[in-house]
């Protein structure tokens, strides 16, 4: 099989967790059980994931000439992930505020630092990079203009996109018609127009792509476009569900993205759609039983015996 070729944009942060044995509410202070510094952001989250899956990741993202962004571009060496596209730039590298609590629910305040200085101009020096992916890959972390620059240059080059929309955000209408594939959450898909109560397929009627609803423990809800429908054979216009792996949760931190980039990789790997997403459902699922973003994701021989001790 040709090794599948990822261009991810994204967020690149410092994760500052902080596990408890429950998330305090407002105004309340709780102790915590330990403290951890890892790497982490979507775009780093999802670019390491494709890498450790297997495929040739070009990453482009930003980092601060702070401490951290020294650490974060020696982590990506160190980890087979080339950072030649991973600008430093003057100021503070992001940072995301975590905590943890004993169910391996979680929540976070975001500090976009150097992420914010990743603009279109940066994508437009990367035309050879867009051409060479089977598959491109972006989140909400990083400028709006900066997002919609990667739409345009997917475009340009006809490269399937699939977007990301984390942190949850409203979008400009003609982006529905432009992305290949849509991958919220259900709180994600829900602000975006979509109602739970009809399985989002308004959501799905506003898109020319595909959509892919990521749900927890509930499973993944899906549509094909028609394009996808054709080539498979398959009927399109309700939601179609995959159910979720069962395992112990122990942090959720990286699941979504763990589960995009796994999409991603089936994909430009040409696997048919549900084949794809159940793929990216196993990646997610191992994701969620070690601690951490980019410490949790796991590498492609653990995903094919996972599936292959379920089969």
């Amino acid at each position: 099989m040709t090794r599948p070729r990822l261009l991810v944009i994204g967020s690149v942060n410092a994760d500052l967790v902080a596990y408890a044995e429950r998330i305090p509410h407002a105004g309340e202070t709780v102790k915590g059980r330990r403290f951890s510094t890892v790497p982490g952001g979507k775009g780093a989250n999802q670019a390491m994931a494709a890498c450790r899956l297997g495929a040739a990741v070009t990453f482009i993202g930003a980092v601060g000439d702070d401490a951290y962004g020294r650490d974060m571009l020696q982590y990506f060496r160190d980890n087979g992930l080339e950072p030649a596209r991973v600008k430093q730039v003057p100021g503070s590298t992001g940072v995301a505020l975590i905590t943890v609590d004993d169910r391996g629910n979680n929540q976070i305040v975001v500090v976009p630092g150097a992420n914010d200085q990743l603009q279109p101009a940066d994508l437009e020096e990367c035309g050879d990079d867009f051409a060479a992916a089977d598959v491109v890959v972006i989140q909400l972390e990083t400028p709006i203009v900066t997002v919609a620059k990667a739409i345009e240059m997917a475009e340009r080059w006809q490269k399937p996109l699939i977007l990301n929309p984390a942190p949850a955000q409203s979008l400009p209408e003609d982006w529905f018609r432009r992305i290949a594939y849509l991958v919220p959450n259900e709180h994600e898909a829900a602000l975006l127009g979509g109602d739970r109560a009809r399985d989002f397929t308004d959501l799905q009627e506003k898109l020319a792509g595909s959509l892919v609803v990521t749900m927890g423990e509930k499973g993944v809800l899906f549509r094909r476009n028609d394009r996808v429908v054709e080539a498979e054979g398959e009927p399109g216009g309700t939601m179609d569900r995959i159910p979720a792996f069962s395992v112990p949760v122990v942090d959720t931190t990286a699941a979504g993205d763990a589960f995009v980039a796994g999409f991603a990789v089936a994909l430009a790997e040409g696997r048919p759609l549900k084949e794809a997403l159940r793929f990216a459902s196993a990646v997610a699922a191992l994701s969620v039983t070690k601690a951490g973003a980019q410490t949790s994701l796991p590498r492609r021989d653990e995903v094919e015996h996972f599936l292959e001790g379920i089969r």
